[in-house]
């Protein structure tokens, strides 16, 4: 039986489209998939991500601990801030991709993708350690994303004061007794803020949030208009873009990699820096109407070779482009037309630079 977050009963009274997704059902949108996208883009959208994987790992040594399991550096994190990190196996390929909450001294919460929150709980455990505590919260605490260009009026109408901290960091504050930990960040590359909070607490919170949006034409978002903004956004999904076939090097994520510590999985990545990647991801643009899957074969321009694969496609109603993102052999990098077979026809798309669109993350304090 498929699990369900604590709003489920909200979602149904919205309206909502419900989907199987792993072991969960959740919203797949409300009104459309392609407006729901569009509003993000242009005032502010709200999600339900309660079902992602929410593990607390706290105790003696536990920085040391994630520092030595992850391949992004700790020690350029600070208390209160976030840090998006890579969790590898021994050959370099990616296990997982999760974000690191710095809560305070040896005590973080870890996002994980909720396809892999078992595996990587397995995997935490089998390396830890005496005085190490391991806590899978994902069905004790909920999830909720606001993402637009009007986020921050709302989190500063439900605060009831001004908002100053700046992406990929957090507060912890409270709304009427309840505790909630709220950072500024996301999957979409607008501004916008996460925010962790008790299942007790979670209706009360989703509902402030729903009244205080009635100012800035928020809409309720689901699955869909998600993974269309994240495309946009560049942004990998775990099955799609990244698993354990592909390492760091190939997916575009060096900048994740800190060959200068020690870490799970960095001898295999020396040995591919050294030799270099076979393939990387790479984006691209249909020139005609076409909607690209996951392992559709790219070609050559010629049709003749087959140069590559796609990992993920979509339309975008922001751009009113056939956009999508795969992977190319490295000897066909430097090709600027590819060839995509969608079922028996070939479609002719131009590789780009990814993101599609504008990030416009709050890197520094700037405040409406």
């Amino acid at each position: 039986m498929s699990k369900k977050t604590l709003l489920f009963q909200e979602h149904l009274k919205e309206g909502a489209r419900l989907i199987e997704f792993g072991d969960w059902l959740l919203p797949l949108e409300y009104t459309s998939i392609l407006k729901e996208a569009k509003t993000v883009r242009k005032t502010c959208g709200l999600f339900d991500v309660s079902h992602m994987g929410k593990i607390e790992i706290k105790g003696k040594d536990a920085f040391l601990f994630l520092q030595k399991l992850s391949c992004n550096d700790l020690f350029l994190l600070k208390e209160g801030g976030l840090q998006y990190n890579l969790f590898l196996n021994e050959k370099g390929a990616i296990l997982d991709d999760c974000i690191f909450y710095y809560l305070k001294e040896d005590h973080f919460l870890c996002i994980v993708n909720a396809s892999n929150k078992e595996k990587i709980c397995r995997w935490l455990k089998k390396h830890s350690f005496s005085g190490l505590e391991i806590i899978d919260q994902t069905e004790e605490k909920s999830f909720l994303s606001l993402q637009g260009p009007y986020a921050h009026l709302i989190i500063k109408d439900i605060l009831k004061k001004e908002i100053n901290f700046y992406y990929m960091n957090f507060v912890e504050e409270e709304i009427e007794r309840r505790k909630i930990l709220i950072s500024r960040s996301g999957y979409t590359a607008e501004d916008g803020f996460e925010i962790y909070v008790d299942n007790k607490d979670v209706i009360f919170i989703w509902e402030r949030i729903l009244n205080a949006g009635k100012n800035y034409s928020l809409c309720l978002c689901g699955l869909g208009s998600r993974d269309i903004l994240r495309i946009e956004a560049g942004h990998s999904l775990y099955g799609h873009e990244i698993d354990e076939a592909i390492n760091p090097y190939e997916a575009g994520l060096s900048w994740v990699v800190k060959l200068k510590k020690d870490f799970i999985g960095k001898s295999a990545l020396v040995k591919i820096k050294e030799e270099g990647a076979e393939k990387k991801r790479i984006g691209f643009v249909l020139k005609e109407r076409g909607m690209v899957r996951k392992n559709y074969p790219i070609y050559d321009e010629k049709e003749e070779k087959l140069i590559g694969w796609a990992t993920s496609g979509t339309y975008s109603p922001n751009l009113d482009k056939f956009i999508g993102m795969g992977y190319l052999k490295k000897e066909y990098l430097d090709i600027s037309l590819i060839k995509i077979k969608i079922r028996e026809k070939f479609y002719e798309a131009n590789l780009v630079k990814i993101p599609f669109v504008e990030v416009k993350v709050m890197r520094r304090y700037v405040y409406v």
